[in-house]
């Protein structure tokens, strides 16, 4: 039975190699259906490096000990043309390496929710009890006599930040303890009036 055909093709330049194909028979091919192989081959030969351990070939005959023939220098790579046919064969052993798909019937009722740790009715709640708290006029007032012991100047922006109060709350707060400066070194920044100083 005729198994492959081997061609060997001369190149156009003479310093490359010859070009070495291998088809195999239609024959061979349609054995197994079910497994296709390429349709066509590339053969490459390729000299052993140098410095590497070449492989010897020994023969025997009955009852000698074994002689040297030789050692192997060169080897043979075969490897598929990549073509439409090489495509389809891939595709055919992914398919085939896939495991089937199977429909289960279930006698229960599957939950597929996820738990969550913050619902969300729970977030007023928190909004609530994070958010800022409401605290009385003299309460306020020793924060601010506090934060202006330690810097003479300061913005709205950080007396909110301190006091976790409105800015409506404040404004009203220092206009009756603090200047509102309007000089350009401080400019929209306030300070303590000079009856609250106490440098």
């Amino acid at each position: 039975m005729e198994v492959a055909t081997i061609r060997i093709q001369k190149p156009a330049i003479s310093s490359e190699p010859f070009k070495v194909s291998l088809s195999p028979t239609p024959e061979l091919m349609e054995l197994e259906p079910d497994s296709p192989i390429a349709s066509e081959h590339e053969l490459k030969l390729c000299k052993t490096a140098e410095g590497t351990n070449l492989t010897g070939i020994f023969s025997t005959l009955d009852n000698e000990e074994p002689s040297m023939e030789g050692w192997i220098t060169h080897k043979m790579q075969c490897l598929p043309v990549y073509n439409t046919q090489y495509l389809k064969m891939k595709e055919h052993y992914l398919r085939s390496a896939k495991p089937p798909r199977r429909v289960k019937p279930l006698n229960h009722i599957v939950k597929n929710y996820k738990p969550v740790s913050s619902h969300a009715h729970n977030k007023d709640d928190c909004k609530r009890k994070d958010g800022p708290k409401m605290l009385s006029k003299d309460n306020i007032m020793d924060l601010l006599f506090q934060a202006f012991e330690k810097h003479q100047y300061y913005t709205l922006k950080d007396l909110q930040f301190i006091t976790k109060q409105s800015v409506f709350v404040l404004k009203a707060i220092l206009k009756d303890i603090g200047d509102y400066n309007k000089d350009p070194a401080h400019k929209k920044m306030w300070e303590l009036k000079e009856e609250y100083r106490h440098y």
